[in-house]
C-alpha cells in the first residue's frame, strides 16, 4: 500500500473531520443500514436537504424514503440489493428517482456495499449518494431532440467485436428493441450497390486511417422499406490503433424525397424555361430582368447579352408603358397572383411587335413578392389577321346590307309586277271569257299563278333569314298547339285522323309567335296530308325537356318517308318525296329555316307505310 493511503486511513481513525470534508465535498450523502434490522437505517443531512426535508424531522427509518421513491426504482432496485448480497462480484449502482417536497423529481446514483461477519454473512451496508439530476434531464433533453430529429446513436469496437445501437437507430431499421445488431448485417442493412460500396469504404477509411465520415445513404428496413439516412462516424485511437468508430444515424427519408423531387421540379422548370416555344422572362419588384430565355431574345431580335442590358421602359412602346401598373401593384399588395395584357414592344430593328404578355407571381412563405414570371406570345401576325379579318366583316356586312335591299326590292318590284298581270289576267276572264277557253290563254293563267306563290314563297324565306334573336319572346306552346288543332278539326275528321296534344300545359319557348304557329301548322297539316288510307290514323303531339331544350315530338302511323333515299334532301326546297297534287316542297324548306332562326333544330326518324316522328327542338331560355 502506498504510504500516502496508509497515511490517510490512519488519520481518518483519529480526526474525523477529515472524513467529514470528504462527506460533504466528494458526495451528495452517505447512507448506512443494518441488514439484520433492515427497517434502521441512516441517512446524512445532506440526502435529505437536496430533497427539500429538514434532516432533524425525519427519522432514521427505511419506510421515511421509501414513501417518496418511484416505485418501478424500488422494484429494480431490490432486485440489485438482493443480488449484490447473494454475489459480492455483482455491484450494487442504482439510478433512483425520488419526489422532492415540492413535487419535482431528483434523480440520485446510489451506490453500495455490503459489510460482512467472519461467516461471510452481510449485516450490514454502506453507501454514497450522487444526485445526478442536472444530467438526467440534459440526458432526457438530448433524448427527446434525438427523437423529434429522429437521430440514433451507433458504437463500434473491433477490439470487443460488437456494435452497439440506442433504440432510434433500431427504430430507423424498424427492427425489434431487442435486436442484436453485428458487424455484417448492419452492413448488409444498406442497399446493395453504391450505399453498401460507400459505407464498407467510410469505415474502412475511419479504422485505418482515421477519416471521419459524414455521407447521405440508402437503407433498406426488416420491412424492405428503401430508406434514406445521414450517417456521421468518429473514429476513436486507443493506443497505436483505432479500434472504435462511433456516431449518429439520421432518418432523412422525407427530407431527401422532396429534395429530389424539388431538384427534378427545377431541371423541369430550367428545361421547359430554356427551350420553351414561347417568351419566358423572370423579373423582380423594379422590373429588372432575373432570367430571359432564347426565344424571347429571337422574338425581339437581340442577343442575350444585349437583351439583359435593356429595361422594360426600353422595349416597351411609350403608349403601352403603364397599361399593367395597377396590376402589377395589385400582385404586390396581395389582390392577385396574375394578369394578361397586350403590349407593343420594339425590335431591335425599330419595327413594333405585337406581344400578349401573361404574368403569375411566385411569393415567399410570408407571402411577399420573390419575383414574377411572364410569358411572352408574339401576336403580331394573329392582330394582323384581326385587321384583315375587320376589313372583310365590313365588306361582308356592307355586302349583306346590299343583299338584304335587293332582296327587298326584287320581292316588291316582282311582287307588283306578278300582281299586275294576275289583275290583268282577271279583268280580261271578266272582259273575254270565252278566251280562256284557249290552251294558251289557260297556261298562260297558270304560269301567273305559279309566279305569284313562288315570290310568295321568296319572300317568306327573306322574310325568314332578316329575323333577329334579339325579338325572341318566351310563348305558351300548349295553346298555340291547341288553337291549331281547332281550326284544322274538319280536315282532321274528314281524312280519320285523330289528333291528340299530350304537352304540358304550362311550357313555354323562345320564339317569334308567327313562327311557332307556322312550324305547327305545317306539321299537323303534313300529318293529315300524308296520312294512310288503310288504317285509322293517329298524330301524337309530346314533349320533354332536355338541357336547354323543349323538345316537341310530332309522331304520326302515316305513309311515311324512304329516308335512306330522300334524307340528304328532306328539307330541300321544292324538294317532294310523294304524288300528292298539292305538294310544292316548300313547307319542310321554311320550317326548317324558321326554326334555326329561332336557335332550334330538327330531327327526323320514318319507316314506309309505318309512320313518321318530327322532333323539334325549342329553346326555353335565353343563354
Amino acid at each position: 500500500m502506498n504510504y500516502l493511503q496508509e497515511e490517510l486511513y490512519s488519520s481518518l481513525k483519529t480526526n474525523p473531520k477529515i472524513f467529514e470534508f470528504i462527506e460533504k465535498n466528494s458526495l451528495d450523502g452517505i447512507w448506512y443500514s443494518d441488514l439484520e434490522n433492515p427497517e434502521n437505517e441512516w441517512m446524512d443531512d445532506r440526502f435529505w436537504e437536496i430533497l427539500g426535508y429538514d434532516p432533524q424531522k425525519m427519522p432514521s427509518k427505511s419506510s421515511t424514503w421509501r414513501d417518496i421513491i418511484n416505485q418501478d426504482d424500488l422494484k429494480a432496485a431490490l432486485t440489485n440489493f438482493n443480488q449484490h448480497i447473494e454475489d459480492p462480484n455483482i455491484p450494487y449502482d442504482q439510478v433512483l428517482r425520488f419526489t422532492h417536497k415540492k413535487g419535482r423529481t431528483v434523480w440520485i446514483r446510489s451506490k453500495g456495499m455490503a459489510i460482512r461477519n467472519e461467516e461471510n454473512k452481510a449485516i450490514r451496508m454502506v453507501g454514497s449518494h450522487l444526485e445526478i439530476t442536472e444530467l438526467k434531464e440534459n440526458e432526457e433533453f438530448l433524448h427527446r431532440c434525438n427523437q423529434e430529429a429522429n437521430i440514433g446513436f451507433w458504437d463500434m469496437s473491433v477490439e470487443n467485436k460488437t456494435i452497439k445501437w440506442s433504440n432510434t437507430t433500431k427504430a430507423i431499421h424498424g427492427v425489434d428493441l431487442d435486436f442484436k445488431p453485428c458487424l455484417e448485417t448492419s452492413i448488409n442493412f444498406y442497399k446493395e450497390g453504391s450505399s453498401r460500396t460507400k459505407i464498407t469504404e467510410l469505415v474502412f477509411r475511419a479504422l485505418n486511417f482515421g477519416e471521419p465520415f459524414n455521407d447521405e445513404l440508402q437503407i433498406v428496413t426488416i420491412q424492405g422499406e428503401y430508406k434514406w439516412v445521414k450517417v456521421i462516424g468518429f473514429p476513436e485511437k486507443i493506443k497505436d490503433n483505432y479500434n472504435r468508430v462511433y456516431g449518429t444515424i439520421q432518418d432523412i427519408n422525407d427530407l431527401k424525397k422532396s429534395q429530389i423531387k424539388l431538384k427534378q421540379s427545377e431541371q423541369a422548370f430550367r428545361g421547359n424555361f430554356e427551350n420553351a416555344a414561347i417568351g419566358m422572362a423572370l423579373f423582380d419588384n423594379d422590373k429588372k430582368w432575373i432570367k430571359i430565355n432564347q426565344t424571347f431574345c429571337d422574338i425581339l431580335g437581340y442577343t442575350h447579352d444585349e437583351l439583359s442590358l435593356l429595361s422594360f421602359e426600353d422595349i416597351t412602346h411609350p403608349e403601352d408603358l403603364h397599361t399593367d401598373a395597377a396590376e402589377i401593384e395589385e400582385i404586390i399588395d396581395g389582390a392577385r397572383d396574375h394578369y394578361k395584357v397586350d403590349k407593343r414592344y420594339f425590335h431591335k430593328n425599330g419595327h413594333l411587335v405585337n406581344i400578349h404578355f401573361a404574368v403569375s407571381v411566385v411569393r415567399d412563405t410570408d407571402n411577399e413578392v420573390l419575383y414574377f414570371i411572364s410569358q411572352i406570345i408574339d401576336i403580331t401576325l394573329l392582330k394582323e389577321q384581326e385587321k384583315a379579318l375587320k376589313r372583310i366583316i365590313s365588306i361582308t356586312q356592307d355586302q349583306n346590307d346590299r343583299l338584304k335591299n335587293f332582296a327587298h326590292i326584287v320581292s316588291h318590284n316582282l311582287r307588283s309586277h306578278s300582281g299586275g298581270i294576275s289583275a290583268l289576267l282577271q279583268l280580261l276572264r271578266d272582259d273575254e271569257p270565252e278566251l280562256f277557253e284557249n290552251e294558251m290563254i289557260q297556261l298562260l293563267e297558270t304560269s301567273s299563278f305559279n309566279l305569284q306563290e313562288t315570290i310568295n314563297h321568296l319572300s317568306e324565306v327573306v322574310k325568314i333569314n332578316l329575323s333577329s334573336n334579339d325579338n325572341l319572346t318566351l310563348i305558351p306552346l300548349s295553346n298555340i298547339i291547341n288553337k291549331q288543332i281547332a281550326s284544322l278539326t274538319p280536315i282532321a275528321e274528314k281524312n280519320n285522323i285523330k289528333i291528340t296534344n299530350n304537352t304540358e300545359e304550362n311550357i313555354k319557348v323562345l320564339g317569334i309567335s308567327a313562327y311557332v304557329e307556322s312550324i305547327i301548322l305545317n306539321f299537323i297539316t303534313n300529318a293529315i296530308k300524308y296520312s294512310s288510307s288503310e288504317r285509322d290514323s293517329f298524330l301524337n303531339i309530346n314533349s320533354e325537356k332536355k338541357g336547354p331544350y323543349i323538345i316537341i315530338s310530332f309522331t304520326d302511323n302515316g305513309i311515311g318517308i324512304d329516308l335512306d333515299l330522300n334524307k340528304n334532301k328532306l328539307f330541300g326546297m321544292y324538294k317532294t318525296f310523294h304524288d300528292n297534287e298539292d305538294a310544292r316542297g316548300i313547307g319542310l324548306f321554311i320550317t326548317k329555316n324558321q326554326i334555326e332562326t329561332l336557335g332550334g333544330k330538327i330531327e327526323v326518324t320514318s319507316e314506309l307505310n309505318k309512320g313518321t316522328t318530327f322532333k323539334v327542338f325549342f329553346k326555353h331560355e335565353k343563354n
